[in-house]
């Protein structure tokens, strides 16, 4: 972290203790006292590793002690701001999420001309973008202001501190890190990093540098309440995302009981509850991980370093590694994956830390393009039962024709099928009854009968939905046409709502594009 960063960061927000920040986050009683079991509440797990790469985990409980004794310390700590159930970091264990963090690193820097703007970096533009877009300033009008910024030593990390914590059920945690991969795409993109085109993006559960305690360049953490430090609630940043990124389910949907699952779903109750394999997982044997290791030793390159070290972090858990196992194994590639740093990026043990978080079942169904695409190696794809896809499909093909010789799973000459011939003609004609789809079409009365609803009930709710966002176009458009009527043009205020308008715009024209 250059030190305009900072000096910017002292000049402009107060700093606080680690007691104070992280008081903020866990309120008193809202942990579990140490030594004492309380119904509802959990705790916080902290994760410390030290020069001689011996890792250990913390509990921390409501009297936040625990702390004190780290931040005395000059080990690496790691730290969410989640409370678990356990001793354990695993996202099943997860129970509450007290902030919403963001990294952010390669903050921009504006060269120094004549010594005018006296720094050992020059001018902190990125920072200096980053303050003037929260709340809605400046070009991009959706930065949401944080509570803390944390200057982690390389890099900075923004709490969204949240005024109740959020269950973490499964379907509020989905919502919640489509809606983290939003914030921290606009975060890194809007004239703050130099990273734009390399954005990293991280697991909802992600450990951060727990402040007080050491940085990789060997300062200690350092909190910053910005501006009145408030809470937020996620009603305040679904303001900043587009409609499909934002959460608007906190209902936890299920109310199937365990008994009822194991008679209703036996199958599934013995691979879940009692082989306790993680949802969408398969079982792989441990030659999965080992070949990765020999891939990663093979064709690891720098900017792909941090991604090669998770993915074999979610090969381990696929393949039924232990932490152990997998920590001395990352560990051991430091020095391998360091070699190939250029100047100033170093590869060090606060990387591997990071890239182990992905050791929990959120990653258990990493898709195989996207490793590709993060860690830089090639992957073969193959099909089906060990197949290549040529040979696959000559054996799928033999037994479809033994199934159909004479060829009755062809949908002869391309033709349509029914329900699409239904579908096309209630399209122009959706007042028209189920008599007259039949006298017009040709179809018999149990073929029509049997589409004509259901086809009917999808393109009146599609024509719903297209007519409301048509609405909405039209009001964004009249409201266009009165910022172009301005005089002022070149007021930035102007200019910056012209850019959101223009932007409303074109979502609600893609949206309208794909309905139709």
């Amino acid at each position: 972290m250059s030190k305009t960063v900072i000096d910017y960061l002292e000049n402009f927000c107060e700093e606080v203790t680690y007691q104070e920040f992280y008081r903020d986050i866990f309120p008193k009683g809202e942990l579990e006292s140490k030594g004492v079991y309380e119904k509802g509440k959990y705790n916080g797990i902290a994760v410390s590793i030290s020069d001689e790469k011996k890792i250990k985990r913390y509990t921390i409980t409501d009297e936040l002690d625990k702390l004190d004794e780290l931040c005395e310390g000059n080990d690496f700590c790691l730290m969410s701001p989640i409370s678990y159930i356990g001793k354990s970091r695993k996202s099943e264990n997860a129970r509450f999420l007290y902030a919403l963090t963001i990294d952010l690193d390669g903050i921009k820097q504006k060269p120094v001309e004549n010594g005018k703007i006296p720094s050992d970096n020059g001018y902190p533009i990125g920072i200096a973008n980053l303050f003037y877009q929260f709340d809605g300033h400046g070009e991009s009008n959706y930065l949401p202001l944080p509570t803390y910024i944390v200057a982690s030593g390389t890099g900075l990390h923004l709490y969204y501190v949240f005024k109740k914590p959020i269950p973490l059920f499964k379907n509020i945690v989905q919502q919640l890190e489509v809606m983290k991969k939003r914030l921290t795409w606009q975060l890194w993109t809007q004239g703050v990093s130099e990273l734009q085109d390399k954005v990293q993006y991280e697991s909802l559960f992600q450990g951060f540098r727990v402040v007080g305690t050491k940085t990789k360049i060997g300062t200690r953490v350092r909190a910053f309440l910005v501006d009145r430090g408030e809470k937020v609630d996620i009603q305040y940043l679904n303001e900043f995302v587009p409609e499909e990124y934002r959460v608007n389910n906190f209902v936890y949907k299920s109310e199937l009981t365990l008994e009822k699952a194991k008679e209703q779903y036996p199958e599934w109750y013995e691979k879940r509850v009692v082989q306790k394999q993680p949802k969408g997982a398969w079982v792989c044997k441990r030659d999965l991980y080992d070949w990765w290791k020999r891939k990663i030793y093979a064709g690891a390159e720098e900017g792909h370093r941090y991604w090669c070290v998770m993915t074999l972090a979610t090969y381990a858990v696929k393949c039924g590694i232990s932490r152990t196992e997998l920590e001395q194994d990352a560990m051991n590639m430091i020095e391998f994956l360091d070699k190939k740093s250029s100047e100033g990026n170093p590869f060090t043990v606060d990387d591997v830390l990071h890239a182990l978080e992905s050791y929990n079942d959120s990653y258990i169904t990493y898709p195989i393009d996207t490793i590709v695409s993060r860690t830089g190696i090639p992957i073969e794809k193959n099909k089906r039962n060990g197949r290549k896809q040529k040979q696959h499909i000559k054996i799928m093909s033999a037994i479809r024709d033994i199934e159909y010789p004479n060829g009755e799973w062809r949908n002869k000459e391309g033709r349509p099928t029914k329900e699409q011939v239904v579908r096309e003609y209630l399209k122009e004609h959706i007042e028209a009854t189920k008599a007259e789809v039949i006298r017009e079409t040709g179809l018999s009365k149990p073929t029509v009968y049997k589409y004509y609803e259901q086809v009917k009930t999808e393109i009146l709710k599609i024509q719903a939905e297209i007519n409301d966002l048509n609405k909405e176009k039209a009001y964004w458009e009249n409201e266009l046409s009165k910022v172009l009527a301005k005089s002022d043009q070149d007021n930035p205020y102007v200019r910056n709502d012209k850019k959101r308008i223009r932007h409303t715009i074109w979502e609600l024209n893609m949206k309208i594009g794909k309905l139709k």
